[in-house]
């Protein structure tokens, strides 16, 4: 088997090769498999993807390079990476020349369009420090007196911003090339709109940012027009809002809240993202994770429950030492936009809730409503509740199989010489 590997050329399947300052980021885009590799690994990787049989390979790297090389092991180390073609296995599809909406991306994200919506960004500015009562902050909320209409229609009637937002990070992707897909999933069981940049990593680092910031030019896009949409409306009204402009005010408070939850670093958001790639990281998030996860165990003298590092690259640990305050300061925002938010909404919720029921003596209108508010809210978080644990149930069944698997046929460690360490990530929304 060796000397066959050796003698002829391998199959690869289709690879992209993109400089990450002294290592090259090599992968499929077809299965978003990625893995650094230090440069002469990219070179001798290069040599064999163009046809160069490995016994010329190993001839041509120990003259380049004065160093041996075990080409057993590096093959080996590209086939558990996914890279080599099995026998009768094709290749991927090949990326078409232009993608569909290339165009409508170009045309969004165009030097006109950036014009366009630097203009509404700074007529919101001035409608909001000229004009307090298109300000949105907590109480904003209560758009109506109806709790039950709050609710519902503060639920529904973000979809389409969410869906925007996401729109924006396919656009941007297609406006380069990447054949971006936009699908709907679920989180628990709420409607999510999902956007799953193909290939992105496979571009330069440059062409990446706008892609991953896309959703938040959206964000910041709409909540300006709800601004003005409201300022319209108190114009009309003798600067009083209507019921219509204090549901967009109510809106641009909801699209505020998410976008300040991109801050929050230590999950994988938009911002994230921009980090992982300004730092030349692949897996940043979870190796932050795992190293928290460390220290906090070996702090509780739990050591036997600390993962393994060196299954991501040096340069995700290295960073990640230094990245883990930052993704603790994503919590303190987290912890900050709750006491600046979620508090006074509560609090406000609370003192109607206790108001109203309170009338059950002589019920209202106010009354009913507020039970209608208390029984689909009931109903939510139980739903919620009921498919949480079947999915952790599920989680835990599938790691228990994985475990089970891995203890029946564990594979030999994969060599990194020359260093190439295994590390995916889904650059998807």
């Amino acid at each position: 088997m060796a000397d066959t590997r050796r003698t002829a050329a391998p199959a690869f399947h289709r690879l992209t090769f993109v400089p990450e300052g002294d290592e090259v980021l090599v992968g499929r885009a077809d299965t978003e498999t990625y893995a650094l590799f230090p440069a002469d690994g990219a070179l001798l990787l290069h040599k064999l993807t163009t046809g160069m049989p490995p016994a010329e390979a190993v001839a041509w790297y120990n003259a380049a390079y004065d160093e041996p090389v075990d080409m057993d092991d590096f093959l080996e180390t590209l086939d558990d990476l996914g890279f080599l073609r099995g026998e009768g296995e094709e290749p991927a599809p090949s990326a078409p020349a232009s993608v569909r909406y290339a165009r409508l991306g170009r045309a969004v994200f165009s030097p006109v369009a950036w014009v366009l919506y630097a203009a509404v960004a700074t007529v919101c500015v001035v409608l909001l420090v000229r004009m307090p009562v298109v300000r949105p902050y907590p109480k904003t909320l209560f758009f109506t007196e109806s709790l039950l209409l709050v609710q519902v229609g503060l639920l529904f009637a973000q979809l389409p911003f969410v869906f925007l937002h996401e729109s924006f990070h396919a656009l941007a992707g297609r406006r380069i090339g990447i054949p971006s897909s936009l699908g709907v999933g679920r989180r628990l069981y709420f409607v999510v709109f999902e956007t799953t940049l193909n290939g992105l990593l496979g571009v330069p680092k440059k062409k990446r940012y706008l892609p991953f910031l896309a959703g938040m030019v959206a964000d910041i896009l709409v909540f300006c027009l709800l601004v003005c949409a409201a300022a319209f409306d108190a114009h009309r009204n003798g600067n009083e809002l209507s019921s219509i402009g204090r549901f967009a005010v109510a809106l641009a408070f909801v699209t505020a809240l998410r976008f300040v939850w991109q801050f929050y670093l230590f999950l994988r958001t938009d911002l994230y993202y921009v980090f992982a790639t300004a730092l030349g990281c692949v897996a940043l998030h979870d190796t932050t994770r795992a190293l928290i996860r460390n220290t906090g165990c070996r702090l509780l003298g739990l050591r036997h429950r600390t993962v393994d590092l060196e299954q991501w690259s040096e340069r995700d640990r290295r960073v990640a030492r230094w990245y883990a305050p930052f993704a603790a300061a994503g919590v303190l925002v987290m912890l900050l936009t709750a006491a600046a938010t979620a508090i006074p909404v509560l609090a406000h919720f609370v003192h109607l809730l206790v108001d109203r029921l309170g009338r059950a003596g002589d019920p209202d209108s106010g009354f009913w409503d507020t039970v209608g508010f208390l029984a689909l809210s009931v109903v939510q978080f139980g739903l919620a509740g009921v498919v949480a644990l079947r999915d952790r149930s599920r989680a835990r069944e599938e790691r228990r199989r994985r475990e089970r698997a891995r203890h029946e046929n564990t594979p030999d460690a994969p060599s990194t010489t020359p260093a190439a360490l295994h590390a995916e990530q889904e650059p998807s929304r």
